[in-house]
């Protein structure tokens, strides 16, 4: 196939890179299109920083799809699961989760002031505002999240590779360490949209951890509505910055 991705201005994590759950929707759309898995789960590594405003060919090399910037491999689709996850219950106090509005996020000073899903620095319409934080002493996290139209399709509900996002950065809140907030960028990530949500349809979005070996974390995410409705699951494998 000789497809190419150009990841727009707007749909950065870091400031001036790809958020790493958006672009791995982008990159699980094409997959499953090129090899007719409909909307299995699929696994995304990063293997570099995602340009922003580039064109990257999308090559298929054996069961994966690759996306290249020239000669640099930035990142792969294979077949993925996430049948051996197991997530907490939907949240049961709604005014917790919508609490996270005013608390949560990375607002003014974070490296990830401008994220297309965290920054509380982009507006209503404009970023996700996937609003969340570390629980207790850590472990798991809450965040709200309210769909708006400019992400959904012409029937209503929120395009996938803007689910996977939801599921991206809260995945970092539950697995860090509270005592070592050293940034983390996505290094993996496998999910699957199971149903998707509507425009203006409360969400919330639920994260644990699941370990740690070095400067690996790992977490995994779960995106509800109101009602208790599973939306999507994802499994993540963060990588922590060095000093």
């Amino acid at each position: 196939m000789d497809d190419q991705v150009i990841i727009r201005t707007g749909f950065n994590g870091p400031r001036l890179s790809g958020n790493g759950g958006y672009v791995g929707g982008v990159l699980a759309a094409h997959y499953n299109k090129a090899y007719g898995t409909g909307d299995d789960a699929v696994e995304i590594t990063l293997r570099a920083p995602i340009p922003i405003e580039t064109p990257m060919n999308l090559v298929r090399e054996d069961a994966a799809l690759m996306m290249r910037d020239g000669d640099t491999l930035i990142c792969e689709a294979r077949a993925g699961s996430v049948d051996h996850l197991q997530p907490p219950k939907p949240p049961a106090d709604w005014n917790e989760v919508m609490q996270q509005d005013a608390v949560g996020g990375c607002g003014e000073g974070s490296d990830f002031q401008w994220c297309l899903v965290c920054g509380r620095g982009r507006g209503v319409g404009d970023g996700l505002r996937v609003f969340g934080s570390a629980q207790g002493q850590g472990g798991t996290s809450l965040s709200c999240y309210v769909p708006h139209a400019n992400h959904a399709d012409a029937d209503g509900r929120i395009r996938p590779e803007f689910l996977w996002g939801t599921l991206d950065c809260p995945g970092a809140w539950a697995a860090q360490d509270p005592d070592d907030w050293r940034p983390a960028l996505t290094g993996r990530m496998t999910a699957k949209v199971l149903d998707r949500p509507r425009v203006g349809e409360r969400c919330a979005v639920v994260g644990w951890r699941i370990g740690a070996e070095g400067r690996k974390l790992y977490s995994g995410t779960a995106l509800y509505t109101e009602s208790g409705r599973l939306c999507a699951l994802g499994h993540c494998i963060w990588i922590v910055l060095k000093e």
